[in-house]
């Protein structure tokens, strides 16, 4: 500072009136540019690290708060209220500074009619108690909690009302709201890849029978083993959203890692990525377990999508019939691509590679093709590892020549397959009393067939269970026992990976995202086909998780994600739609009772609106006929767009972090800003604009 308060800023009077601006020996005195020019020059700012070592950077920090309680103490002295006032200012200051950071929070785009009934305190007491009751624990509740409970049921009429009129609000403002397609060209490229597959089946095809949705039955579907597992699981790391964390990704970045399909046996020696038809893991297991059905989970999760009263899904299931051991066994692959669909089912479809794109770990995910895997020793009834087997074991089976001892062979081949590594699970009726708490899977040494580690690549991982599904124990006595058959399901699944959770146990986890598009409003419901999707999932996958991942469809900005188990998926269908999701067992049973009697073929089985409860089986012909159903012509070139997306109601008990931030109850208005509900006010205003009226009158009586 010295230096800069001795700088001559008058320059001499010859400098001005000479022939010369500046002299030389003023140049050599005072240019900088003349010493570095001459190599004089010195940094000023050299060792300043020195010059400030013995300052306390943080007292600069609060410079500001430190200046402001100085003033304080000079004018007042030593007064211990002001310093608190000052300390409790400071702290609140750095209390702003180290908020978290909480996802979704939006400016709501339309303006509320009205403000809520609530005050601001009621509404943070209400969503205590809402949170308080939706943990999987049973609460043990304090007397103030008890007190805010008791508050809490004297509000829920007006709570109601309020939520009936806020969802009326949101309904109304749907039209107004835009729609975007995410990655449209892949999706069109994917669709156009199955279309393969459609082009590959026989074109036509005459109606023989129906199949009935619905039937006076009561069903249950248990887990039996685990009969073959190959593939790797990965890791899947889920986000703590203490920072933004957005999904952007495009198409090309999907093509690369999730390549379309190309649906034609001959170019594939992967069995697991074929059709269950043409499987040859199924056809085996399926003989050596006395399978009635075998399908896939894609094929699983259209069937049970299928509960009234409306029926309004459309869609096409092909249907393979063989002959195993003097009995049909019924092979149903995955289903046909739809013609068309909304935006909303294209932004869910395509967002379910989105995820996996970000939260599956691609460090085993190098190699494309696992051939030679020692896991599938069924691909080749020749191969040197089979032929071993049969060998090993050829002097432990009884030496007939009847069918039963083929039978009995391929038990032991199929035992032998599975080693240590495919020992039975747990019984599904266990499984369904573990609660989400502590329902994880933790792999020993018994278990290590589901986290295979000297597995192939991730990508392929693929496991083949065992189900019964017959008539629930229960209320089954000797006269449903000689109707309701129990049959065997061979059902063919994928897991998406698992998650290690802070204890280093794993646990089994599939991953589902869901779109929402009114997040200033609050979060959407799942709807009923998400939800029966989700927990058919789960009932053929024991002891796996949902990740449910909610997003944001403007910003791709992941909300919250959510745990759900098969129960929880349960409990919460029959809170938003009333329907006893076990219903759609029975689907999956009339299936198997209807086709068993049919002569070995392919067949498909439709659905449209117009058939309502029923199912259409139609069976292949060699040339179309009067009557018969070209499957070929209701295919174009296009994946159509329904336009208009039906309103998706808000979820009134599922607060998203915004509304926590805030203390808001869900799919309620702004609480008013009063504690109380004022009529004194009211009357005030009122007196008001009367004592206006009078005094306008008054005016007016003196002008004339």
């Amino acid at each position: 500072m010295d230096r800069f308060l001795n700088i001559n800023w008058n320059p001499l009077l010859e400098d001005m009136i000479d022939s010369t601006f500046i002299n030389e020996e003023r140049l050599e005195r005072e240019s900088v540019m003349h010493r570095i020019m001459t190599g004089n020059f010195t940094d000023p700012y050299q060792n300043i690290e020195e010059d400030y070592k013995d300052i306390k950077m943080d007292l600069m920090r609060d410079s500001e708060c430190d200046i402001t309680e100085e003033d304080k103490n000079d004018d007042v002295g030593d007064d211990n209220d002001d310093i608190n006032k000052v300390n409790k200012e400071c702290q609140s200051r750095r209390a702003k500074k180290a908020k978290p950071y909480v996802p979704g929070i939006v400016k709501p785009i339309f303006k509320f009619p009205k403000m809520s009934k609530l005050s601001k305190e009621q509404q943070a007491m209400c969503l205590r108690v809402l949170l308080r009751f939706s943990e999987s624990d049973k609460p043990k509740l304090t007397q103030t909690e008890k007190e805010e409970l008791k508050s809490y049921m004297d509000l829920k009429q007006t709570i109601s009302q309020e939520q009936k009129a806020f969802l009326e609000f949101a309904k109304s403002k749907w039209h107004e709201r835009s729609f975007n397609i995410t990655c449209e060209d892949y999706i069109n490229l994917c669709w156009q890849s199955k279309l393969q597959y459609i082009h590959k089946l026989p074109r036509y095809y005459t109606e023989i029978t129906n199949v009935p949705f619905i039937t006076d039955k009561n069903i249950e579907m248990k887990f039996i083993s685990v009969c073959l597992q190959m593939g790797e699981l990965t890791e899947i790391v889920l986000p703590t959203l203490t920072r933004p964390y957005r999904l952007h990704v495009n198409s090309k970045q999907l093509r690369k890692r999730f390549p379309p399909k190309r649906n034609i046996p001959n170019e594939s020696s992967i069995s697991c990525k074929l059709s269950v038809s043409e499987d040859s893991n199924c056809q085996k297991l399926a003989e050596s377990n006395n399978v009635d059905l075998v399908i896939s989970s894609s094929g699983l999760n259209c069937l049970v999508n299928n509960i009234g009263p409306n029926y309004s899904n459309s869609w096409i299931l092909p249907l393979v019939v063989k002959r195993h051991n003097d009995k049909n066994v019924i092979y149903i692959d995955k289903p046909a691509p739809p013609t068309e669909g909304s935006i909303l089912e294209k932004n869910s479809w395509v967002y379910k590679y989105i995820i996996k794109y970000f939260l599956i770990s691609t460090k085993h995910l190098a190699s494309t093709c696992i051939e030679g895997n020692q896991d599938n020793i069924f691909d080749d009834v020749n191969s040197e590892e089979l032929l071993k087997l049969e060998e090993e074991y050829e002097n432990t089976l009884t030496q007939t020549r009847n069918g039963p001892n083929v039978v009995e062979k391929r038990r032991s081949i199929k035992e032998t397959s599975k080693q240590e590594d495919f020992k039975d699970m747990l019984n599904y009726e266990q499984y369904s009393h573990i609660t989400s708490d502590c329902n994880v899977f933790n792999p020993t040494a018994s278990d290590q067939g589901t986290v295979n580690k000297n597995s192939e690549m991730a990508e392929n991982n693929v496991s083949y269970k065992l189900f019964t599904i017959g008539p629930q124990f229960s209320e089954q006595n000797e006269l449903m026992k000689n109707i309701i058959k129990e049959y065997r399901l061979l059902i063919r699944t994928k897991t998406d990976g698992f998650e290690i959770l802070q204890n280093k146990v794993q646990r089994l986890l599939l991953l589902a995202p869901k779109l929402e598009y009114q997040v200033d409003l609050g979060a959407e419901v799942v709807t009923l086909e998400e939800s029966l999707k989700q927990w058919i999932s789960l009932i053929c996958r024991p002891h796996t998780f949902l990740a449910r991942v909610r997003i944001s469809a403007k910003t791709s900005e992941i909300l919250q994600i959510e745990h759900r188990t098969a129960i929880s998926i349960n409990n919460e269908i029959k809170r938003l739609y009333n329907t006893k999701v076990e219903d759609s067992l029975t689907i999956l049973h009339n299936v198997v009772q209807s086709l068993q009697n049919l002569s070995p073929g392919r067949y498909i089985m439709r659905h449209t609106v117009k058939n309502g409860a029923f199912a259409t089986i139609y069976k292949e012909v060699e040339s179309p006929g009067k009557n018969s159903f070209d499957m070929y012509a209701i295919y174009g070139e296009r994946f159509h767009n329904l336009l208009n997306p039906s309103w998706i109601p808000l979820d009134k008990t599922i607060p998203t972090p915004m509304l926590k931030c805030f203390e808001r109850m869900p799919a309620m208005f702004y609480p008013s800003n009063n504690k109380t509900f004022s009529k004194n006010k009211k009357s005030l205003i009122a007196k008001k604009s009367n004592m206006g009226t009078v005094r306008r009158s008054s005016r007016n009586k003196k002008k004339k």
